[in-house]
């Protein structure tokens, strides 16, 4: 699964109501598996915080001249270096996002979690059951 894949699923899974599936089995994997998909995409969101941080760090200068032709929609003109370092934070950003996680996943049927969670939606469900999390 991608770190960017267990981002989403964190706050998918977030919103079961896990005190009322009834399936003792489902919980306790369910309950598993949220942690370890959530400590997944904690570590990612560090991640990226942090390239986000050291970025803003070392052109503090010159994002406030930066944001100041974006807000004007005015091209950027004279801080090539600041948008070639943005384009490198970005693509690294994206690069941990893309990077895979290895996560032992117990599947959960589709019908233990159906009934307790009522914001939910096909979409949601289909991601889950594409990765694995869900079966039907």
């Amino acid at each position: 699964m991608k770190l960017s894949e267990s981002m989403i699923v964190a706050e998918i899974l977030a919103g079961i109501k896990i005190n009322r599936i009834e399936d003792k089995g489902a919980k306790s994997a369910l309950l598993k598996d949220y942690l370890a998909i959530r400590r997944a995409a904690k570590e990612a969101d560090e991640a990226k915080a942090e390239i986000v941080r050291k970025f803003q760090e070392d052109w503090a200068d010159e994002i406030k001249a930066v944001r100041s032709f974006r807000e004007k929609h005015k091209p950027v003109i004279g801080h090539l270096d600041f948008l070639e370092a943005e384009r490198d934070a970005n693509s690294a950003i994206v690069d941990t996002l893309d990077s895979q996680v290895e996560l032992d996943i117990t599947p959960v049927k589709i019908e233990a979690v159906e009934a307790v969670s009522e914001d939910i939606t096909l979409e949601q469900i289909a991601f889950l059951v594409d990765l694995g999390v869900m079966e039907e």
